[in-house]
């Protein structure tokens, strides 16, 4: 939900002549939850204070400047920060600028992937903390992306296009290079979505490697008044890591089976299913994942939301899993978790 907390316009500037209207919003999230995590790494069974239940606690700080001719100038900044220690994070969720109009719209800096819109759409959890799309389908595959571009096609009769390039880490090689092509269709009750992506990662382990690998996601959702089935089905192949860490080699697929339920707009559910099936069965397995969460509408602006998942890691792998992304399961456990908590919009 977003609050415009300035507008300037054409009096502001009038000494040095016409100058086109911007306006600022200022919003976010804060949201704190209890959470018990059992068998999530070697503190075993765990009870804390966790930010992040259903969104990331953030500042969104967004603008628009009306250029003249429909076109006009955007951007976005959003800081994220840990709401039960008030520790900012050093990393932004999102920090671009750019042009749209009626030719469509592009956009420069760090942005969401295209198989994040449509992936994430498509995600009964809305990615939220437990979601198994994020921890088990994006698991280690990019939804988020540094030095992009990213061109967005307008809308012709219900598809839009997403195009996006990144430089990478701008040393001359191919090191952290991404290319996303995908597409998306929503007609009334309908959408659909496709994508297909590229990575270039360097070997943690010897910098003068540089691996690729390569996602393809499809996705579908149909509303039924408030009650919305999905389906997102991935395949990935090739090099993926987190450092200093965690790297691995691998190629499989997966799907998630879910829905969400919106019941009198004060009352909300969702489950999300997600089956992975690897096909080298070595650093990471094959396993499946399942959450379901309630929220209650305190008002337009609150909710109160009990959220449970689990997953069952079917191999004794050395990268199993997790149910957050907080807390990273040991070789050989089937993670669980439980959240009670709130959430704020302003």
């Amino acid at each position: 939900m977003k609050k415009k907390v300035f507008v300037a316009g054409v009096a502001l500037c009038a000494s040095a002549g016409a100058y086109a209207q911007s306006s600022i919003w200022l919003s976010g999230y804060v949201d704190l939850n209890i959470e018990h995590l059992i068998s999530s790494g070697s503190g075993g069974n765990v009870w804390r204070m966790s930010s992040g239940g259903l969104n990331n606690s953030r500042f969104n700080l967004s603008g628009v400047e009306d250029l003249g001719g429909g076109n006009k100038a955007v951007f976005t900044i959003e800081p994220m920060f840990s709401a039960n220690t008030g520790v900012q994070s050093a990393q932004f969720r999102q920090s671009f600028v750019g042009l749209k109009g009626n030719w469509g719209e592009i956009t420069f800096g760090r942005q969401f992937t295209p198989s994040y819109w449509i992936a994430g759409y498509a995600d009964p959890s809305w990615a939220a903390d437990f979601s198994m799309v994020d921890n088990m389908e994006f698991f280690y595959a990019s939804y988020r992306v540094d030095n992009a571009m990213q061109y967005k096609t307008p809308t012709f009769y219900g598809f839009t296009g997403r195009i996006m390039y990144t430089t990478g880490v701008g040393d001359g090689t191919r090191a952290g290079r991404f290319l996303s092509t995908g597409a998306d269709y929503r007609n009334g009750p309908v959408f659909l979505g496709a994508v297909s992506e590229l990575q270039y990662t360097r070997d943690i382990f010897n910098a003068s490697e540089i691996h690729s690998s390569r996602d393809n996601y499809f996705s579908a959702v149909y509303r039924f008044g408030g009650f919305e089935p999905t389906l997102i089905y991935h395949t990935y192949n090739g090099y993926y890591a987190y450092p200093p860490y965690v790297a691995f080699s691998s190629q499989g697929w997966d799907v998630q089976l879910g829905a969400r339920w919106n019941i009198d707009g004060r009352n909300r559910l969702y489950a999300s299913v997600v089956h992975r099936h690897d096909d080298n069965n070595v650093k990471v397995g094959t396993a499946t994942g399942a959450v379901v969460g309630y929220l209650y509408g305190v008002s337009k602006r609150t909710d109160l939301y009990a959220t449970f998942a689990h997953v069952w890691n079917r191999h004794n792998v050395a990268v199993p899993y997790p149910v957050t992304f907080q807390a990273y399961p040991n070789a050989g456990q089937n993670p669980s978790g439980f959240q009670l908590g709130i959430r704020h919009a302003f």
